[in-house]
């Protein structure tokens, strides 16, 4: 069973003053600090709310800001207008890094079957250079919707591991083929651990 349930602002700002702290644990004992992690929170998740490509990422968040200055103020940082340019730029380097190992591995499974090997070998025979939602979309691209299904859960994880890749997909696979469903951007999918077998084969 899948539930949809929206990170409540407690929650994104304990996590913000988490990742922070690790960066920066000497503001511990900074008392002016203790009302930043709620006003943190509200400016991520309005962030969000204008601009569902920014993600609801209290950790990612902390890593795109400059934080390591001596004379860092963490207030500016944290709540400033230039902390949405850190993390917009910190997202779209990353979607372009996966939007290019995502092209690497279409361009090299694509051009196997080019040269004739057989679908369910470039496919469903694990290989250290493909990654799951890399043959997923190699899959949908050639036709074999059989073979997506059966690829589908592993390339499901991937994404849940890292939503950015949806957006490195843009323009490789249609949004109605892209493997998880995004019925509320933001909203995290939380389940029961379930056992998925592997579509591939171990020979």
């Amino acid at each position: 069973m899948i539930l949809l349930i929206p990170p409540t602002i407690d929650e994104i700002a304990n996590r913000i003053e988490r990742a922070v702290l690790r960066r920066r644990p000497e503001w511990r004992s900074v008392a002016s600090l203790d009302r930043l992690w709620a006003v943190a929170a509200d400016h991520l998740s309005a962030m969000h709310r204008e601009d569902p490509a920014l993600p609801l990422d209290p950790e990612l968040y902390v890593a795109a800001l400059p934080l390591d200055a001596p004379r860092c103020d963490p207030w500016n940082e944290l709540v400033s207008g230039a902390s949405v340019s850190h993390y917009r730029r910190r997202i779209k380097r990353i979607v372009r890094a996966l939007r290019r190992e995502l092209l690497d591995e279409v361009r090299r499974a694509e051009a196997r079957l080019r040269r004739g090997e057989p679908a369910e070998k470039v496919l469903l025979v694990r290989c250290r250079s493909l990654s799951p939602l890399g043959i997923y979309i190699v899959a949908q691209r050639v036709g074999r919707r059989d073979l997506a299904d059966r690829l589908r859960p592993l390339a499901r994880e991937q994404h849940r591991a890292c939503p950015l890749y949806r957006a490195a997909c843009v323009g490789l696979i249609s949004d109605e083929d892209y493997p998880e469903l995004e019925l509320v951007p933001g909203l995290k999918l939380r389940r029961r651990a379930l056992h998925v077998a592997p579509p591939f084969s171990l020979n």
